[in-house]
């Protein structure tokens, strides 16, 4: 595991974490106070809650001695004050900008804002850059993730093929918290078996409604009609709306037609999905989904799909029906 957190292999004596994605922004958190306090010594935690507590008690924690550790480790947070969010509560930020100048060689500080980004303009934001080790929580990119799995698996002795990993981060979102959950599932199921397979993910991540759209679209391209209604029956009794399920294969339709064009102009995978602004993974599925379709296949189902939503939203038919008949008409091209 990385430790953005240690300076040199050593702790600093203060932090400041922020960011969006709150599961890297707790596992920071933990992992700050496992590497200051190792034997979970609870005498020298403190967690301050800035939203009733004011930012002098932080700071009267962190000058006090340490009884049984090396560190004091004091946690605070929201700290809103660096933002430029409105505060719950008045801090004395004056104190903390005074402090952060030589800050208390026993003490651990970490102040955590689960924010965009910071209020540059603060004094107390530009001194923080200064002195303190800053961590940004934001969302990953597809390159960490697959790096993330990689790491992660290969700590705990197992494989995963790419194609497995790329599905594995589709179905997961992108979301730190989700791909962890889902990976840890996958390493348990896969017990002695040293090989996590694309069959594995498959059967135990939950699809995603745009992944079940992808499926839909999928049956479609194979006029394989039975499987597309009985999809589509199954997305109806978890509450999903057809004219929501229009709305994502016309961007289905849209994302295969796009991605068939700029492949043909010579573009790659990754370059194309910069383009159309979707996960590289979804264009992988679109150009192999597209490869089954002319040009004017493609067009022919989106002035379908077109045709369908206007009469939805100008009450030309029953919704129901109107879909039905445009899942035989999209099976039949």
């Amino acid at each position: 595991m990385k430790t953005p957190w240690l300076v040199n292999g050593k702790l600093a004596n203060l932090y400041l974490l922020y960011g969006t994605e709150r599961h890297l922004l707790e596992e920071w958190e933990r992992e700050i106070v496992k590497a200051a306090l190792p034997d979970g010594e609870r005498f020298d935690y403190m967690k301050i809650d800035l939203n009733d507590q004011p930012l002098d008690a932080v700071l009267d924690e962190a000058e006090t001695v340490p009884f049984l550790s090396d560190y004091r480790v004091v946690i605070a947070k929201p700290a809103t004050f660096l933002t430029g969010a409105k505060d719950k509560k008045t801090h004395n930020v004056e104190r903390l900008t005074e402090y952060i100048v030589q800050p208390a060689d026993y003490a651990v500080v970490v102040l955590i804002v689960e924010a965009e980004k910071l209020d540059e303009r603060k004094t107390i934001v530009k001194r923080l850059k200064d002195r303190a080790v800053i961590l940004e929580a934001k969302k990953p990119t597809t390159e960490e993730l697959f790096r993330f799995v990689m790491d992660a698996v290969n700590d705990k002795g197992y494989r995963m093929e790419r194609p497995a990993i790329e599905r594995l981060i589709f179905l997961t979102g992108e979301m730190w918290a989700t791909l962890t959950r889902e990976l840890d599932k996958l390493m348990l199921y896969a017990g002695d078996h040293p090989t996590i397979e694309l069959e594995d993910v498959n059967l135990l991540v939950p699809r995603t409604l745009e992944d079940n759209v992808f499926q839909l679209t999928d049956y479609l391209m194979k006029r394989q009609l039975e499987p597309a209604i009985r999809l589509i029956r199954d997305l109806e009794k978890q509450g999903q709306e057809v004219l929501a399920l229009l709305g994502l294969m016309a961007r289905q339709y849209r994302m295969m037609l796009l991605s068939k064009r700029l492949a043909e102009q010579g573009y790659g995978e990754r370059q194309i999905a910069s383009k159309v602004g979707a996960h590289p993974y979804a264009i992988k599925l679109a150009l192999q989904a597209g490869k089954r379709f002319t040009f004017a296949q493609l067009e022919q189902a989106l002035v379908a799909i077109t045709t369908t939503d206007e009469g939805m939203k100008t009450g030309r038919g029953d919704k129901r029906i109107l879909f039905d008949a445009l899942i035989v008409r999209l099976a039949t091209l």
